[in-house]
Order: structure tokens, then sequence, then C-alpha cells
């Protein structure tokens, strides 16, 4: 024998709402199609030829300014290691030219001190 189940009121359960989720809001997306094309040059060719990315890197600084074109960071970077890099260089000729002086001012100081030792003994 079955008996009845008693009829109790359901409670009125809360429905989980569907929020909508909303996506963060996303930059712009960045392409080359309006980055200032000396900008770019500049940063291509300062490991290269440190004068061609400052020359451009100036360039591109008075282009930006006057267009008002994107990439003044590339223009900056290109300038910043063009500069470094022609500081560098400079650094080693004056190193390589100060090394070659001393060894002919070496050369020369062992020569005179050989020939007046010759000189001496005769």
């Amino acid at each position: 024998m079955s008996y009845p189940q008693p009829g109790y009121p359901q409670p009125a359960t809360a429905q989980p709402q569907m929020q909508a989720q909303v996506a963060p809001p996303m930059a712009p997306p960045t392409t080359l199609a309006y980055t200032n094309t000396f900008a770019l040059v500049s940063v291509i060719t300062a490991f290269i030829s440190p004068i061609a990315a400052i020359v451009f890197g100036h360039m591109a600084l008075g282009q930006i300014k006057r267009n008002g074109d994107a990439g003044r960071g590339l223009a900056l970077t290109g300038l910043i290691i063009g500069y470094s890099y022609f500081v560098m260089i400079a650094l080693f000729v004056i190193f390589y030219i100060s090394m070659i002086g001393i060894m002919f001012a070496s050369f020369a100081a062992i020569a005179s001190e050989v020939s007046s030792s010759a000189g001496s003994t005769y």
C-alpha cells in the first residue's frame, strides 16, 4: 500500500539570472599602415648605420610633428640607438688610435734605448 505524499508548498527558488558578460574594452589594433615610414627605417638602420638612423629619426620626428602620424616612439628608439651606437664607435676609434700611438711611442723608446746603448760601447 502506498501512502500519498504530503502536499508541502514548494519554496520559490531564485533562478540564476544569466548576466551578459561584457568584454573589457580593447585597444585599437596597431598597424604599420599609419606609422611614419622614416621612423620605421630609423629603427631598422640603427644597428647597421647609426648615422642613417640619426638622419631618418630626425626626419621622422619632423614629419610626425607636422602631420600627426604615429611612430614617435619608433623614431625616438631609432635616435637613441643610433646616437648610442655612434658614441660607442667613436670611443672605439679614439681608443684604437691611442693604442696605435702608444705602440709607436714604446717602439721609439725602445729604439732610442738600443741606439744609445749601442753607441756607448764603441
